[in-house]
């Protein structure tokens, strides 16, 4: 199989997992199904904050028990944690929020990485994520139950999606808290989110997609930029589609930090400058449920927000917020707004506050969105024949943020899904079914090993060695794949491996693994892994027999880039088999 893909052999049910920073959720479709309308797919509906209202997704919210044990999730585990910071009973149980964004955005990324819940208690990060997984998992398992449609593990192929920029330790983060939630290794895969979002609105009718003039026009384009604006990031990837059954991803991915998450923040920060930081932190613990459904609120509000008319925002301040600034100022939040000299905002009634949207975009997303917009530039500077942009994700629900993208993009078409949100879920599960249609995708970096060689002129001269009577050179960059390769599914780099254990000094090492370290740089000219930006990347690992290897080992290892994770194959006089690789420390 190729990189990154998994066997549907025996398989009865594709379930995706959308895990998000903001929101999380999941989607399944039967293969029967699949073969009759690709489309037919169940997406699973939450309730909550005390409401009937159904949401396609749940907060990405977890609530442990003081011994550390799963007790809820969602807006159960909101609500639930609410009720217990009102009461002041909160201090000993755990309550994790944001936790993709706080645990494998990092640069480094390990097993033991710690996070910390609201009151800053630790646990493993791989635990919670786990935990999460594992709810959905289970969740799904009941609801098939209840329908009577049980099925077994084995009978479904899981798919999770991933940001495009996330780093191979952080994809390898994921699945092993797939594994560590129940999913067997070879019964769960990976998507790219815009990659997954692209694949569902090829399928879509366009009476689904907004802009679409008729039923033909997106399916007709054949370069396409993806737009995917999440909670915690915005993912930009170009996608050339060859024909209906052949996709190629063209271009690095790249992206960055803007989601509805520090949107969010922002509104938090204009809070504490008008009412100040004690009493919203103290607002925050006295009346923990108003806090939530005011940041609730204003998730939905953000996404109405329209330059064409200057479209004002009504936003609620609670009462409880009010009556406690009013009480400690001793005058009250109109007269505070005078006093603040805040005029683009207006006040009216009891705590109604007024945003025009012009204000809105300029102060709480344009400051986070222009490293991303610099990147949408750029990205179209190169790609020249891009023909149609697609947005997708919770944001591109904005009319004022998918105007801001027309902007940049001018006389290129802007498509999006009027179930923008729901994109990812149900691509990754179109994915599922059909793992093998993105056929080729663009080299992030160079990727390479260290290796010595015969030492020639113009060599570093500080990387000369001599051994055995011949002149090396050492610390030499042998290149895999360079960044900006176009790779093809079941492509192969290989590269052989000679080792000697004949030296008396050498013998013990017959029993232990042999390593070999990968490096990787955003250049293509790489010429020494101690060239300026060339990195430890990964470790090839190949396991010692019992027995020990040969005294003169020889093998050949080949690395499959193409799929969403790296794939590494031992050949040896034994045959051949998949091999491990280490990306995280």
């Amino acid at each position: 199989m190729a990189g990154g893909t998994s066997s549907l052999d025996g398989k009865l049910l594709v379930a995706a997992i959308d895990f998000g920073t903001a929101y999380s959720g999941y989607a399944f479709s039967f293969r029967n199904d699949y073969r009759l309308d690709p489309l037919k797919i169940e997406v699973n509906h939450w309730t909550g904050n005390g409401s009937q209202t159904m949401s396609p997704k749940a907060p990405s919210s977890v609530l442990l028990n003081p011994d550390k044990t799963f007790k809820s999730f969602g807006y159960t585990a909101e609500e639930e944690y609410s009720n217990l910071v009102e009461t002041g009973k909160h201090q000993d149980c755990y309550f994790f929020t944001k936790i993709k964004m706080r645990l494998l955005y990092r640069e480094k990324i390990s097993r033991t990485d710690i996070i910390e819940d609201e009151c800053g208690k630790p646990m493993l990060g791989l635990t919670i994520i786990s935990m999460i997984i594992r709810y959905l998992k289970d969740d799904l398992f009941k609801r098939l139950e209840q329908r009577g449609m049980p099925l077994r593990d084995q009978d479904i192929l899981w798919v999770l999606t991933v940001p495009a920029i996330w780093s191979d330790a952080a994809k390898q983060f994921t699945k092993e808290a797939a594994e560590k939630a129940g999913i067997k290794s070879d019964d769960v895969m990976l998507v790219y989110e815009p990659e997954a979002a692209a694949l569902y609105c090829r399928f879509q009718n366009m009476k689904n997609i907004s802009n679409a003039k008729d039923d033909s026009n997106l399916a007709k384009k054949t370069k396409m930029l993806v737009f995917d604006m999440g909670g915690g990031t915005t993912d930009i990837s170009v996608i050339a589609i060859k024909s209906e059954k052949e996709i190629h991803i063209v271009e690095r991915a790249c992206g960055g930090a803007f989601g509805g998450v520090y949107i969010n923040e922002k509104l938090i920060q204009w809070l504490e400058d008008v009412f100040g930081k004690e009493i919203l932190n103290k607002f925050k613990t006295k009346h923990r449920s108003d806090y939530m459904l005011l940041i609730e609120n204003f998730e939905n509000k953000k996404r109405s927000i329209d330059l064409s008319t200057d479209k004002q925002i009504c936003f609620q301040i609670p009462s409880s917020l009010k009556s406690m600034a009013e009480n400690l100022w001793e005058y009250s939040i109109q007269d505070r707004f005078k006093k603040m000299e805040i005029n683009a905002v207006q006040i009216k009634g009891r705590g109604k506050l007024f945003f025009p949207s012009s204000f809105l975009l300029q102060n709480f997303f344009i400051p986070i969105a222009k490293n991303v917009f610099e990147e949408l530039q750029h990205i179209l500077s190169k790609h020249g024949d891009i023909d149609s942009v697609l947005a997708v994700g919770g944001l591109a629900q904005s009319p004022a943020v998918v105007s801001e993208i027309r902007k940049y993009v001018k006389h290129i078409p802007v498509y999006v899904p009027f179930d923008s949100s729901l994109a990812v879920v149900c691509g990754a599960v179109l994915y599922g079914h059909e793992n093998n249609i993105i056929k080729a995708r663009v080299c992030p970096y160079s990727y390479g090993i260290q290796t010595m060689r015969p030492f020639i002129e113009g060599d570093d001269e500080n990387k000369k060695v001599v051994q055995e009577g011949e002149t090396w050179c050492k610390q030499c960059f042998r290149a895999l794949y360079k960044a900006g390769d176009l790779v093809k599914l079941g492509d192969v780099s290989s590269y052989d491996l000679k080792e000697s254990f004949q030296d008396e000094n050498r013998k013990h090492k017959r029993f232990r693994p042999i390593r070999c370290v990968m490096f990787i740089s955003k250049k293509n000219d790489v010429r020494y892994v101690t060239d300026k930006g060339c990195i430890e990347h990964g470790t090839i690992e190949i396991e010692a027999p019992e027995n020990g290897f040969p005294v003169q080992y020889e093998c050949t290892v080949a690395l499959e880039f193409a799929g969403t994770e790296i794939i590494a194959r031992l050949k040896d006089k034994k045959g051949i088999k998949t091999i491990r690789l280490e990306f995280m420390n």
